[in-house]
């Protein structure tokens, strides 16, 4: 019997994980924990949409059925995952971190939503682990796939 709390139960997705959903695979790791994130319940934020529409119009060829995969990615992210919003702690976090040395505001915002919310983040980012460990910034909160049960 699996003797997760709530709380542990509930996982801020990094826009890597994202990524696949839209038709576009990434690394092994990511495409591996998909299996095993059916018991938990995942979140998104919309500046994790954005990121991956970035990532994406650099790769895209333009055809329609790729817009369509996108479009269709978008709508099952938001079917199927609850969005949790940006508010001003976690922004003031984020701006703090920035302050602080770590010039990727789009991770420094999802990973202050995730402290402010009590939630789990899912990342793969090691700039990030690092720039949270050498600061003494929480880190309870990151988890690796290697993490999911």
């Amino acid at each position: 019997m699996n003797k997760r709390n709530y709380q542990d139960n509930k996982i801020l997705l990094d826009t890597s994980f994202l990524l696949p959903i839209l038709g576009f695979e990434t690394s092994r790791d990511i495409m591996d924990v998909f299996e095993k994130l059916m018991g938990y319940i995942l979140f998104y934020n919309e500046v994790s949409i954005l990121e991956a529409l970035w990532k994406i119009v650099k790769v895209i060829r333009w055809r329609d059925d790729e817009i369509e995969r996108v479009l269709e990615g978008i709508d099952s992210i938001r079917r199927t995952m609850d969005n949790v919003p940006l508010e001003a702690e976690a922004v003031k976090n984020a701006i703090e971190m920035y302050r602080l040395g770590h010039r990727d505001m789009v991770d420094n915002l999802l990973y202050s939503v995730a402290v402010s919310k009590g939630i789990k983040f899912l990342t793969i980012d090691k700039e990030l682990i690092e720039f949270i460990e050498e600061n003494g910034l929480p880190r309870e909160n990151i988890i690796l796939p290697r993490d999911i049960e």
